[in-house]
């Protein structure tokens, strides 16, 4: 008698173990639901307040750009001069600003900060300062592009040079990467419209990000060094 009441205990215990089980992974389960949520939630909310801070950021600083592009700060070689070197130790800082900002708005050919940069700093850190700028303002225009799409390229660039480029892409739809490269490396192309109009097509970032990198380097370089000896 003993030994059944025994099992049966031993049997209760168990289904109450199990049962237990079962509400404890149900409770898990839940919670781990409500805490993926709850992280989901406070993730875009960053996205959203990180795309917002970073729309502030560049309607302001185009609006200080083009300021200082109507009172002709970019007018020519020399007065480009005068306002890098305004900003003293801080100069190669404001020069790779510049090359930045420079490709995501597109209104100033890229060739004023690949001379003065070199000039005023030496071919080395006129370089690097130039590279990082436009490689950075090459990685933000492909980025406005895919996340604001046509009607933001439509804005900044003419109806006659996005079927330009649409035409392009139908002609080299197959090897796209490889035209890309070419015309990024060559100094005669218009790279701050590439940047945008590969943002619409399906290229990734890896791909695009690894183009931009090996290609952008030769035409700096080369202006780098000649005057960057030349003028020193």
């Amino acid at each position: 008698m003993e030994h059944k009441i025994e099992h049966k205990i031993q049997e209760k215990a168990s289904e109450i173990i199990e049962h237990n089980k079962e509400k404890a992974a149900e409770i898990l389960g839940q919670t781990r639901e409500q805490a993926i949520d709850i992280l989901e939630t406070k993730t875009s909310l960053l996205k959203k307040l990180f795309c917002i801070a970073l729309a502030i950021a560049v309607v302001g600083i185009g609006i200080w750009f083009f300021y200082e592009y109507k009172t002709g700060t970019f007018r020519d070689v020399e007065t480009f001069k005068e306002f890098i070197n305004s900003f003293g130790i801080l100069g190669p800082l404001f020069l790779t600003v510049f090359q930045c900002i420079k490709t995501v708005y597109a209104v100033i050919p890229s060739t004023l900060g690949c001379i003065v940069g070199p000039a005023l700093f030496g071919p080395w850190v006129g370089i690097i300062c130039n590279y990082i700028g436009i490689c950075v303002g090459s990685f933000v225009a492909f980025w406005l592009s895919r996340k604001f799409g046509i009607s933001l390229v439509k804005q900044i660039f003419s109806e006659k040079q996005y079927q330009r480029g649409l035409k392009k892409m139908e002609k080299w739809h197959k090897s796209y990467p490889v035209f890309l490269w070419i015309a990024i490396f060559l100094p005669i192309s218009p790279d701050d419209f590439l940047c945008y109009f590969t943002g619409l097509t399906d290229m990734r970032f890896k791909k695009f990000a690894f183009i931009i990198l090996t290609s952008k380097p030769f035409t700096i370089i080369i202006y780098g060094l000649i005057f960057g000896y030349g003028f020193n």
